[in-house]
């Protein structure tokens, strides 16, 4: 019921009513006086008639007839236009389209807020959850942080969430003063309730987890076991870097060099940072742009675009090695056993007796009767019904 402030929900209630009461005023208005144009029929039939004439001379007589009508009844329909057209337009200087008044939400700072607005501003801050206009407050909250994510050095422009300095459940408040805007990385970062469900959507986007597995050899014959690890997808650029540089306005933290040289050493996944004035220099690891940019701001400094946010590296390790445990050989889940059964089951799978296509197990449902049995894999392709019975091995 409640949209705006109690001054600004006045003039748009009103606003409402003035441009209904005016829409209803010109229904009547125009059912009452208006008229649409309609042109004789009578000059084409004139016209027409004209070709008579050479049968009869009679038929002169008609056409003009016919002539004389038509034209009159266009005169009176114009006569008639022209006078709605004058009433339609004194209607309107006189009936003129509401204003539309400019509403401020709760949050606006410029806003005028009575003793009852700013109890309903302390029950909107204390929501439980995402509270009304939740969509105003991003928006307000990403414009003031430059539509750019306040981790110094992270290039993330999209994907921007908005984050609780103070948490809810700690009394924290919806007030734009307790929000920041991260890039959904970051955010991830953040060791609260229900940020875990941000990191499972985006450790697939930053780097993988590979599980252990076999795999064949390209140069010579046979396979090779391949450890468990992590690879990174989106490993930072020399390019990149140098954007970052230009952003914010990397310099030496020792003598305040702007002129700032990156080198990447690929083969060892480093970046190598040189000062051309005071030739010091520094190694960090290459790791993806948001990781990178990061830590390129901790460790030079910044002259300009400086975030207000920082990067929670414990929490980044402490949910990469979580991680990590669930993907090591040792701990195979339920998942990768069912998948090497299937593949076991189907190298061991018979020949079709009628088409000498492979079979798969067909299993009953939770209401069948019948039993598992080998089915033709192409019954679905060419409706090949070949089958052969199924002998559980011992311990199934």
């Amino acid at each position: 019921m409640i949209s705006y402030p109690e001054k600004y929900e006045t003039l748009r209630r009103q606003f409402i009513i003035d441009t209904e009461a005016r829409r209803l005023a010109w229904e009547a208005f125009k059912e009452k006086f208006e008229h649409k144009s309609e042109e004789s029929f009578m000059v084409y039939f004139g016209w027409v008639s004209i070709f008579l004439v050479f049968f009869h001379p009679v038929f002169l007589v008609l056409t003009l007839i016919l002539l004389a009508i038509g034209y009159l009844s266009n005169y009176v329909d114009k006569v008639k236009m022209d006078e709605w057209l004058s009433r339609k337009k004194q209607w309107e200087e006189s009936n003129s389209l509401p204003k539309e008044p400019t509403l401020k939400h709760f949050h606006d700072p410029t806003a005028e807020l009575s003793q009852k607005d700013l109890k309903i501003l302390k029950i909107f801050n204390h929501w439980p959850g995402y509270p009304p206009f939740w969509k105003y407050l991003r928006s307000i909250v990403i414009n003031r942080d430059s539509n750019r994510c306040q981790v110094t050095g992270c290039p993330s422009r999209l994907e921007l969430h908005v984050h609780h300095i103070c948490p809810v459940a700690d009394g924290g408040s919806h007030s734009p003063d307790n929000l920041v805007s991260l890039c959904c990385f970051h955010h991830a970062l953040e060791p609260e309730k229900g940020h875990e469900r941000i990191w499972g959507d985006i450790k697939t986007k930053f780097f993988t987890l590979v599980c252990a597995h076999e795999r064949t050899n390209r140069a010579i014959e046979g396979t090779h076991q391949v450890k468990a690890h992590l690879r990174r997808l989106q490993l930072v650029t020399l390019n990149e870097l140098r954007d970052l540089t230009k952003t914010y306005g990397f310099c030496c933290p020792h003598c305040g060099e702007t002129k700032i040289k990156f080198l990447l050493l690929t083969r060892r996944n480093i970046i190598q940072v040189d000062c051309p004035a005071c030739q010091k220099t520094a190694e960090l690891p290459q790791q993806t742009t948001e990781e990178s940019g990061s830590l390129l701001a901790e460790v030079l400094g910044v002259s300009r675009n400086k975030g207000k946010w920082k990067t929670r590296w414990d929490t980044l390790y402490e949910k990469r090695n979580s991680t990590w445990g669930t993907w090591k050989s040792s701990s195979i889940t339920e998942k990768r056993k069912q998948h090497k059964e299937k593949v076991k089951t189907m190298k061991s799978a018979p020949i079709c007796p009628k088409c000498k296509s492979p079979m798969k197990l067909i299993r009953p449902g939770y209401k069948d009767k019948w039993k598992t049995f080998w089915g033709c894999t192409q019954y679905i392709v060419t409706g090949c019904k070949g089958s052969r019975r199924y002998v559980p091995q011992k311990g199934e």
